[in-house]
């Protein structure tokens, strides 16, 4: 049986549903950036545009969120559009009444225009776009992906170096549970002569599927323990927290809990053009005085998210407009 497609095959920039990072290809990210940055410009002079005047997007966030919650509704707003949202859907849906993600795909999509979803299942996302009539997009399924913050986090390097190709990257904290890595490296796997060093404790490092399909894909990558070394050979350091609640015993947690702390004796082992990243929250694992360096990036790159997500809802629900903006 064919694999099913998530994104057009023609029509490239319409991005029908948004559900792995992988589905992403070097030109479908080309032209995001792109629309981003115009995005990005004009919003910054303008505040709010009416591209996506009469759509309604719904929001349906079954675990906590922040930034990508409000991401999503603050660049829907920016568009013009109208938003329905739920941040605590598990509880505040017929989820609670045992409503499965097939019937409310079938419902939902009959009441907005998008959907954008947060489920703690892998795969859970997709199973949503199988049966809804309007695009879907992944806003984090549990530990498995979590496209859109992939999209912010290239916007972010691509900005800062004006490049993919040949950057080094170190990944440092919870791999084993993070989605925000998965999702970057498929994206990253996209482009030339990138090396990738993944920087955990053995109890969370990255799973062997990501690591297979770097190889596959001919980016080079190595593991280590020591964040000292790899800070200072690193163009980006992509900093994550150790992920709580995927720890079914505290004493594990513990364990690894504040093992890598981002601090200026860090900072200063960096190159002068390396940047430190990270998806947030975070905990205690970047020190609140590291904000002020000139490499502290985190906020820059969330502030980004508005953007990225905006070009994707503007490629779905309004692709004329998209294609005016870029020309093509």
């Amino acid at each position: 049986m064919a694999k099913q497609k998530w994104w057009g095959e023609h029509d490239r920039i319409s991005f029908p549903h948004v559900v792995y990072s992988q589905q992403f290809s070097r030109s479908d990210l080309d032209i995001l950036f792109q629309l981003a940055l115009i995005i990005e410009k004009t919003l910054k002079k303008n505040k709010r545009v009416d591209w996506l005047w009469g759509n309604i997007i719904t929001i349906m966030f079954f675990q906590p969120s922040t930034r990508t919650y409000f991401s999503f509704w603050s660049a829907a707003l920016r568009l013009g559009a109208q938003v329905m949202a739920s941040e605590n859907a598990g509880e505040f849906s017929s989820a609670a009444k045992g409503e499965t993600l097939r019937d409310t795909a079938l419902v939902m999509s009959d009441k907005s225009d998008a959907i954008i979803i947060r489920h703690p299942e892998i795969g859970s996302a997709g199973q949503m776009a199988k049966f809804s009539k309007v695009p879907v997009i992944n806003g984090g399924d549990g530990p498995g992906q979590h496209p859109t913050q992939a999209l912010l986090d290239y916007y972010m390097i691509k900005k800062q170096f004006g490049k993919i190709n040949g950057l080094k990257i170190a990944m440092v904290g919870d791999l084993l549970n993070g989605r925000t890595v998965r999702s970057l490296c498929y994206l990253l796997s996209k482009y030339d002569d990138v090396k990738i060093i993944f920087v955990s404790p053995e109890q969370i490092k990255m799973k062997d599927d990501i690591k297979d399909h770097l190889t596959e894909n001919g980016i080079k990558w190595i593991e280590t323990t020591d964040l000292e070394a790899a800070a200072a050979s690193a163009d980006v350091i992509y900093q994550t927290r150790i992920q709580k609640e995927w720890f079914p015993d505290k004493a594990e947690y513990d364990e690894v809990s504040g093992i890598y702390i981002i601090n200026k004796d860090i900072i200063k082992l960096m190159p002068e053009t390396g940047i430190v990243m990270h998806p947030l929250p975070r905990v205690n694992e970047i020190k609140v005085n590291v904000d002020r360096s000139k490499k502290a990036k985190y906020f820059d790159q969330a502030a980004g998210g508005d953007y990225i997500r905006a070009a994707l809802l503007l490629c779905q629900l309004n692709p004329a407009k998209a294609r005016e903006l870029l020309n093509i």
